[in-house]
Formats: structure tokens, sequence, C-alpha cells
């Protein structure tokens, strides 16, 4: 075979294009655009239809395609609105046969119900990477966006709007496609624990089962947690695993406070109580080292806390007030704790002040009733249980008893400028002008619980009154009481009114002087126990010192009942504080020269 000449196939192609007349002085050969395609471009028609939920059905949404990925809808990005049950179908044709996109539903909700303002503060943590706190799904002015993958067929409800944001976030790390995968495996599975959901079907959510009390409430508790870790703790599933760690225990404590899981991660006090539980559970898991809310006791806090209130000279650096209508009243020791300040005023406007000195050599030794041991023991010789800290509260039991005994702290930042102490300062006595002082930054208020009555006696020099021989606990009467305990008036200044079990002492001019109230009760040692306590007027009653006596082989032996009880804080307000700035000395002097003490 013969093949032709390159010069002759351009020769061949030259006559090919036409003939120029005689006139032309060349030849212009126009070839064609390589950049123009020589074939049609397809064109894809794409749909995806699903349903779209929060707590219920989302009718009127706006579903789009978010081919950019940026989030939100654009002008320019296929949508959809959905119907009355929350199905939507959107179709759009593009050039790209498999497109890559995320779901976004936006929608205007009738009130934020999950604008959630976390009480927490951004702490020193074991790996320090923040991350940005996460969107509510419904912000401040009601605009609610959910996002999904379309992997899911077309879901788009709160799962996965946590799966997505969550993934996101996991490439937003970069990390490796496996450390996603084996991420994304592990969080499928806890939302699944904490839903009740089955894991095949975890993301085909039901507007009636995103309506349920007990998926809003996961709702919730997740979106409030995530804005509390979210600047402390980098793991992207941290919420989940703190949450799945503490749901029963979180249960109870929300079931016990009878609110709405909106109005319990409102107030103040539970939120501390779920914040208590979520950081014991990050330190255990190893997401933090120190507490993840600011009001949670540190070991700096228990420090001075306790090296104030557990010692034996007595509450030092602390101020105890008592306030109410018709009684007030403050103590404190000095910063040596050599000398006590004491107060206390009635509604008449009658009022008591002195310092005295503290001893430490006057404490008698004392013994209190063991009610499983049945026995007395001393602090030295009882049983031994170790006290125990959980969240703010101090956990121990009385001395020598098995009784318990809890001290919660309540840490007060910003003591100046908070409300709680800004109450305390409006409702104590004028005369006092707490107000004119300023407090310590950090002010640890102290509730006290003791939840069983305990009994005790001096060792070995307890008083006693013997009874007639014939007297038994069913006989005992007041006029027997009132004849050992009052012989000095027995008989004739004296009145005793059986029925009321009351007491009355007359002064030479047969004026009433003093009257006492005589009341029978169990004893924690189950024998009966006669409560003697002078009757005075108004919420003054609760701070009388009766006299309790034990009746046991037939006579009246003395002992203490401290009666089980819990501070209020709103009435008997405990502080303490760190004196390293010497404000106890400056505190007690101020007290002494408004109340002007008798010095004893």
């Amino acid at each position: 075979m013969h093949h032709k000449s390159l010069l002759a196939i351009l020769i061949s192609s030259t006559l090919l294009v036409g003939c120029s007349s005689d006139d032309d002085k060349s030849t212009e050969v126009t070839l064609p655009d390589s950049g123009t395609p020589t074939t049609p471009v397809s064109e894809y028609n794409h749909q995806i239809a699903g349903l779209a939920v929060y707590q219920g059905a989302l009718s009127g949404a706006t579903v789009c395609a978010d081919l950019n990925k940026n989030l939100s809808c654009d002008s320019d990005e296929p949508f959809a609105i959905t119907d009355a049950e929350g199905n939507y179908q959107i179709d759009w044709t593009s050039e790209v046969e498999t497109p890559n996109y995320y779901l976004v539903a936006n929608w205007q909700a009738a009130t934020a119900t999950q604008a959630i303002q976390a009480r927490s503060l951004a702490l020193k943590v074991k790996n320090p990477t923040n991350r940005a706190a996460p969107k509510a799904i419904v912000d401040d002015a009601g605009q609610g966006t959910l996002i999904a993958n379309p992997q899911y067929n077309g879901a788009i409800n709160n799962l996965t709007h946590i799966k997505q944001s969550r993934v996101i976030e996991m490439m937003n790390q970069n990390l490796s496609d496996s450390d996603i995968s084996q991420l994304s495996t592990e969080l499928d599975a806890l939302l699944a624990i904490l839903y009740q959901l089955d894991a095949d079907t975890l993301y085909s959510v039901s507007a009636e089962t995103s309506a349920t009390a007990n998926f809003m409430r996961i709702d919730y508790a997740i979106a409030y947690l995530q804005q509390v870790i979210a600047t402390q703790i980098p793991n992207v599933i941290a919420a989940e695993k703190i949450l799945a760690a503490t749901y029963a225990e979180l249960w109870q404590i929300l079931s016990d406070s009878g609110l709405s899981i909106e109005a319990f991660f409102s107030d103040d006090t539970f939120t501390l109580a779920a914040n208590i539980l979520f950081s014991d559970s990050a330190i255990a898991l190893g997401f933090t080292e120190l507490p993840i809310d600011s009001r949670i006791l540190s070991q700096d806090d228990w420090d001075i806390a306790l090296g104030n209130i557990i010692n034996e000279s007595g509450f030092a650096n602390t101020l105890s007030l008592t306030l109410s209508s018709d009684l007030s009243a403050f103590s404190m020791q000095n910063a040596d704790n050599t000398k006590m300040l004491t107060w206390i005023s009635a509604l008449a406007g009658q009022a008591l002040a002195f310092e005295a000195p503290l001893d430490e050599d006057d404490d008698e030794l004392t013994e209190c009733w063991h009610t499983t041991d049945k026995r007395w023991y001393t602090e030295d010789n009882g049983s031994v249980t170790e006290p125990s800290i959980t969240g703010n509260t101090y956990n121990t039991v009385y001395a020598g008893t098995n009784v318990p005994i809890t001290i919660d702290i309540n840490k007060i930042t910003n003591a100046n400028t908070s409300d709680f102490w800004q109450s305390v300062l409006n409702t104590s006595p004028e005369l006092l002008k707490l107000d004119t002082l300023t407090w310590p930054d950090t002010l640890y208020s102290l509730t006290f619980t003791q939840v069983e009555d305990v009994m005790c006696r001096v060792v070995e020099d307890y008083e006693t009154y013997a009874l007639s021989s014939f007297v038994t606990e069913e006989t005992l009467s007041t006029t027997m009481v009132a004849e050992v305990l009052f012989d000095f008036y027995f008989p004739l200044d004296i009145i005793i009114d059986e029925e009321d079990q009351t007491i009355a002492l007359l002064d030479s001019d047969g004026n009433i002087e003093q009257r006492y109230q005589m009341t029978k009760s169990t004893s924690p040692s189950d024998q009966l126990l006669i409560k003697v306590a002078e009757i005075v007027e108004g919420t003054a009653q609760d701070y009388v010192y009766p006299d309790y006596f034990l009746f046991v082989d037939q006579q009246l032996m003395k002992v203490e009942l401290n009666e089980k009880m819990q501070t209020s804080a709103s009435n008997n307000v405990s502080v303490t504080f760190d004196n390293n700035t010497g404000f106890t000395q400056t505190l007690y002097q101020h007290l002494y020269d408004q109340v002007n003490p008798l010095v004893l």
C-alpha cells in the first residue's frame, strides 16, 4: 500500500476549502474552536422527599437542598414548602449526576423554646482546645433551623441535626475518615439509648414521637449540656456520653422537682444540681480536671470553706445571721478565735449584745446515743465514718452517732453585686449597716441539714432528779415534773395546768414571772423524753433553748436533744470567706461598733 505524502495531504485540504478569485492576495483558513463542545451537555433530574418534624410536624417550613453546604437556603437553591403533616418534595435539574448536599429546614417558631442560657464559665481543662458554643435550634428571635444528611430518606429532625452537626465538626477538626466513621457509629448507639429508639430506624422520627415528653426533655438536656461544655471540652460527642452516664440520676432530680424541663433548666438551684452531676461525670470520663460550672467548688474552695468550719475552735471567718420579721441576730468569732460577739434583737425593740471569751478548756466532754448500737459513745470511742464530698455537699455524721449531717455550700461569686447577697443585705437590720461594707468577691453560704434527732449527755456528770418509786411513763404528770425541777416555787408560788401541761412561776406579788410548756415524746433511745421550754411570743419561740430529761429508773436524767433541722437560706444565713485580706477583723470591728456590746 502507498501512503500519501504530507505535502499532498496539505494541498488536498486547501483545495477543499474553495477557490479564490485571481484578485485574492491570500487564502484565509478558519479552524473550529477547540473550546466549543461538539455534543450537548446532559441535564440530570433530581428529587428528594421526606418528613420534617420538630416537637410535632413542621408545617409551612422551607426545606432546601443546600448545594453549597453553607447550612442556609440561598435564593438560587432548590426548595419546597412542607405541608400540614411536615411532608415535602424537592425536584430540580443540574449538570451533576450525583450532587452532594445537605438538607436545611427553616421556619418561624411561636417561641424560642431552645434559646438556652447556660450557666457556665470556661475554666482550665485537660485539653485547652475550645469549641464554639453551638447555635440553638430555635434562636432568640424564634427562627428555627434543622439540618440533615439526605442519606436518611429525606428525614429532617433533632436527631439528624445532632448527627450532621457532629459530623461537620469532626470534618472541621480534620479527623480521618476512619475516626469519623468510628465516632459516628458510637454517636448512633448513644442516641438510640438516650431517646429509647430502635437503632435500625433511629433517624426516621415521626411527628408524634418528636412531640413526646421524653423526646423533648432529651432534646432540651442535650442542647443545654452542649452550651455548658462547648467552650471547655473538645470531645465532639461529650454531651451524649455525659448525659448517658447521668441519665437516671438527672431524671430523678427532675421528677422530684415537679418542674417542666424548661423551668428546671431555668432555675439556679436545679441547674447547679444538674451541673454537679455533669461535672462529676465529665471528670470521671477524663474530659476535664476541673468543674464545668463556676459555682461548683474546686479543691481551693473546699480548703477555704472546710478550713473555716471544720476545726476545734468553732466557725472561723464566718458570720451567722438570723433574719425574721420579729427576731434578728448575729454571731461571729474574732480572727484569733478567742472571743465571740453576739447580738439579738426582738420585735419590741429589745436588744442584747455581748462579747464573751472562748475558753476551750471549759468544754465538757459529752457522749451521744448511737441508735444502731444502742449505747452512748463519745466522739473518740464511737464508730468512725469517713466524711465525703458530693458536688457542693460535705457529708459526715454527728460525732459518736450514725446520724447523717450534710453541709451544702453555695459559692457566691461577685458577692457585692450578686442578687442573693444583695437580698440578704436588704433584709438585714438597718442598725448593722452591713450594706456599707465591701465584701470579699467570693462568699460561701452554708446550709446545714441533720436528718434525725441526736440525744447527748455530759459524761459521768449529768444531772438527775429522783422521782417516787411508783411513777411510770404513763402516770408521770406535769405536777411531778414541776415539783422536782422548780422545788423553790413549789407548791405556793406555782400554777400547774395538767390539761395544757403548762407551768407558771409567780413572783412575790403573785404575778406570773415565767411560763413553761411541758411536752412528752419518744427519745432516740425509745424511752420517754420530757421537754420543758419557756413560753415566749412570736417566732422568738423557735430560738428558745429548752431543757430535756430522759425518764429512766424512776428519775429524770438531764440530756441535750439536738433536733433534726435544715437551716433556711432565707432566714438563717451563714457565710464564710477567705480571710487573706483581713476581712474578719474589719467585719468584727464594724459589728462591735454598731452594737456596743457588754463585755463578759
